[in-house]
């Protein structure tokens, strides 16, 4: 198999940070009336199916407004949104596209799964189309959805992964948040020593468990060490793969995670609920946890501390190497009207009826010019503004079969029914398998 086949364009700079926090003026969907034709003089007219998996208020209401504020517009076009819970939004919408009822605008997170989709002519190439308003947004986050010489969706939604922490519980036990391993394995044994779990983990899901995997291989064989597999340049059963393993399966004995962490759910909250009843003193998990404290638990949410994941002694990466992507909109080859879908996406991404709804819901959103209200979403756009490097999510970059495979892996890890050598070899040995498609 050609390797070329295998490197995903994932633009990761810090570049995306700077732009969290810079003005600039919104685009034609931004806070005025929404476009009546995008692109032309023509009413627009068709029937758009829009899926997405934002389930949660804080989102959902701001998206709906959005689009109400498109139909007010064009009265010649319906919009039929679908909220699908996260958990099988995937599943869902792959077999959808792969039976040809896909809906005609869809949510993804870029990188190798959305380029999947392109590569098998189910989504549109809306680089012409958005060419007047894409520079309202990062180029590290345009780079996230573009590849093969296309753009293939429009962010709405920035996102990164934060070590959260209960600043009220750690200022009482007399523990900082840890910038190193070894400062991690004290505030752990203090944590465990009064009855608290170190790590809320609901790891059914496999991909909130994984981000400990992920930076831990970052903080010890560096930043790029994902897209240096990816290549071929490393294999993934390198050792810097297997040290990260031992590691995490190290955390795991040491009980620093509930005991079966692998049987609960993100989506129902059972990990969110641990950080709130003070039952456990941090959890690693993306920027929407912000928002789900800030609309679940206003008691909390005061307490809620944000800081990074802690660099390993020794290692190639450093603290502030993050692991971010994005939230984006794209047109599938069954939208009724594309040219409609483009304007509604536009309404959606560039329209303060969405993104400063978006911000005011706890989000961070990816237009630019947004404020943001509370101290934590401050603190997190900070942090991503000193980030020295950005890897996109990695269940986001993989091909569709790597990212099973690495999410599987991760959770075996985490339940110790797998070694650090036999995960690392299972990942060798689907990467050299693998031709990138969804089969």
């Amino acid at each position: 198999m050609k390797k070329t086949k295998k490197v995903l364009s994932v633009l990761l700079c810090a570049i995306l940070a700077i732009s969290l926090v810079a003005c600039a003026a919104p685009g034609s969907g931004g806070g005025g009336a929404a476009p009546a034709a995008s692109g032309g003089s023509e009413a627009l007219t068709g029937n758009l199916r829009f899926w997405h998996h934002n389930t949660g208020d804080n989102r959902r209401i701001p998206i709906q407004d959005g689009v109400d504020e498109f139909t007010t517009a064009n009265p010649g076009v319906s919009v039929e949104v679908e909220v699908i819970a996260n958990d099988v939004y995937k599943t869902q919408l792959r077999t959808a596209m792969a039976g040809g009822d896909g809906p005609g605008i869809f949510h993804s997170w870029g990188g190798g799964w959305l380029q999947a989709f392109a590569r098998e002519g189910l989504v549109v190439d809306i680089s012409n189309d958005v060419s007047g308003w894409a520079h309202h947004f990062s180029p590290a986050a345009v780079g996230m959805v573009t590849f093969d010489g296309g753009m293939w969706a429009v962010p709405y939604i920035n996102s990164a992964t934060f070590l959260y922490y209960n600043i009220e519980m750690f200022d009482r036990l007399g523990i900082s948040p840890p910038n190193t391993m070894a400062e991690l394995e004290h505030v752990a044994q203090v944590l465990l020593d009064n009855g608290i779990v170190p790590f809320a983990e609901a790891n059914l899901t496999r991909w909130p468990g994984a981000q400990h995997f992920v930076f831990l291989s970052m903080r010890i064989g560096g930043p790029d060490i994902f897209q240096r597999a990816i290549s071929g340049e490393v294999r993934f059963d390198d050792p810097v793969f297997i040290q990260a393993g031992e590691k995490l399966q190290d955390m795991v004995r040491k009980g620093w995670f509930p005991e079966g962490h692998n049987g609960m759910n993100w989506d129902t909250g059972e990990s969110r609920m641990m950080m709130y009843a003070e039952q456990a003193g941090m959890i690693l998990q993306t920027s929407g946890f912000i928002a789900s404290a800030f609309n679940e638990n206003q008691d909390f949410f005061p307490h809620l501390g944000i800081h990074q994941y802690p660099a390993v002694e020794g290692g190639a990466g450093i603290q502030t190497d993050m692991l971010a992507g994005v939230n984006a909109l794209s047109v599938s080859v069954f939208a009724d009207n594309p040219t409609a879908a483009v304007g509604l996406i536009e309404v959606l991404t560039t329209g303060l009826t969405t993104q400063q709804g978006l911000a005011d819901g706890g989000t961070i959103a990816a237009l630019r010019g947004v404020t943001y209200g509370t101290e934590q979403l401050q603190t997190g756009v900070g942090i991503l503004a000193n980030a020295t490097f950005m890897q996109n999510f990695i269940d986001q970059t993989l091909t569709p079969r790597l990212t099973d495979a690495h999410l599987g892996t991760a959770q075996a890890l985490h339940g110790l029914t797998m070694t650090p050598v036999e995960a690392a070899a299972e990942m060798q040995r689907v990467y050299e398998a693998d031709d990138g498609s969804f089969d």
